[in-house]
């Protein structure tokens, strides 16, 4: 992360600690205002957990209404970022430790959540490459399904929502290494599952 890209973060987590406290103090209604700033974003880390439009937005509200319940109680002492990521990677992980079965999910519905890190252009394809370009999405967002928990939860963080890894390191409770070693695996088994289809990058 860059000098420029630290200091937005920085100021956007002193931004969130304000609004935290204003919550705190009994303002409930600047709750709204972190929903709408981190409502896009939970929303890319629940679908991909769960590769289902309707799943993803359920879960979302819940992540919200739990925020919304315990946010009283949140100390402050990680970002709040982070503390709503680790609310909705929790719920995600539950979520499917009950699902019995993968679900399919409508491609063109669901473009724009694909990983920049497993494809690249492929909104450029002409049109008598679309049919090999929607081939190819699900069997990105098949790959990415058959990830553990682990390793999904570290690669849709760090290549779906942009996270460094000391970042993603405080938001799932473990050391940077062990974030490392997580996406390390998920690239290598992504390469499995994407052999001949499209390049897949390396950790960072």
């Amino acid at each position: 992360m860059n000098n420029v890209n630290q200091a937005a973060s920085k100021a956007q987590s002193k931004d969130d600690n304000r609004l935290v406290e204003r919550f705190q103090n009994g303002e409930l209604e600047v709750f709204n205002e972190l929903v709408i700033r981190y409502q896009d974003k939970i929303y890319r880390l629940a679908y991909g957990f769960v590769n289902n439009r309707e799943d993803a937005l359920d879960l979302s509200q819940e992540s919200f209404l739990r925020a919304f319940q315990a946010l009283g109680h949140f100390e402050r002492k990680s970002a709040f970022y982070s503390w709503l990521y680790r609310i909705t990677t929790n719920l995600c992980i539950d979520f499917l430790r009950n699902r019995s079965r993968t679900k399919t999910v409508p491609l063109d519905e669901e473009s724009a959540y694909l990983p920049n890190a497993l494809i690249k252009g492929y909104k450029q394809y002409s049109p008598t490459k679309y049919v090999e370009a929607k081939e190819l999405q699900q069997h990105i967002i098949n790959a990415v399904s058959e990830l553990s928990p682990k390793q999904r939860e570290v690669f849709i963080l760090r290549h779906w929502d942009g996270l460094q890894i000391k970042e993603i390191a405080n938001v799932i409770g473990r050391s940077e290494g062990t974030v490392k070693a997580h996406l390390f695996h998920a690239v290598r088994n992504l390469r499995k599952h994407l052999a001949g289809y499209l390049e897949v990058t390396s950790v960072n």
